[in-house]
């Protein structure tokens, strides 16, 4: 047991060698910008979201960034406090996004692209919704992190 245990710290160190280890690389530039929004991505293909923003306006967004992004609208399914939408781009690999209205000024948006899909696929539709949402004016506070932390 022991000599397994060694083994699981080997394998950990050797993941995490040099000067940013590949957990730090993954999460780094998921949402670069000044806007008010948190992102998780949370492995196997899944992230989850929260933007200050309202919900309808997050609806629109994710619209016009399908369509920047030439996706085909496979599922819709929208009711009072939260949306589902099912997107493919032209290989067939698709996305979920489930949309919720968490207050009047809170939207919460998660992302699943399967298991092997491409977490960066989820990434690059966040970041689109991002832009549409900066590009009509539609988040509700001019957000910037904080630094040193």
């Amino acid at each position: 047991m022991r000599i397994f245990r060694l083994i699981v710290l080997f394998i950990a160190l050797t993941f995490n060698v040099g000067c940013l280890s590949l957990i730090a690389i993954s999460t780094m530039g998921t949402v670069g910008s000044g806007a008010p929004v948190v992102f998780h991505n949370s492995g196997t293909g899944k992230g989850e979201s929260f933007w200050i923003a309202k919900y309808d306006d997050v609806i629109a967004a994710t619209s016009r960034a399908a369509e920047a992004l030439s996706l085909e609208l496979k599922e819709k399914k929208i009711e009072k406090d939260q949306t589902f939408f099912r997107f493919c781009d032209a290989k067939k690999d698709s996305i979920d996004l489930f949309i919720e209205r968490r207050s009047d000024t809170m939207t919460s948006l998660k992302f699943d692209v399967g298991w092997f899909g491409s977490a960066t696929f989820g990434r690059l539709m966040v970041r689109q919704i991002i832009d549409e949402l900066i590009d009509s004016g539609d988040f509700l506070e001019d957000w910037q992190p904080l630094e040193g932390y």
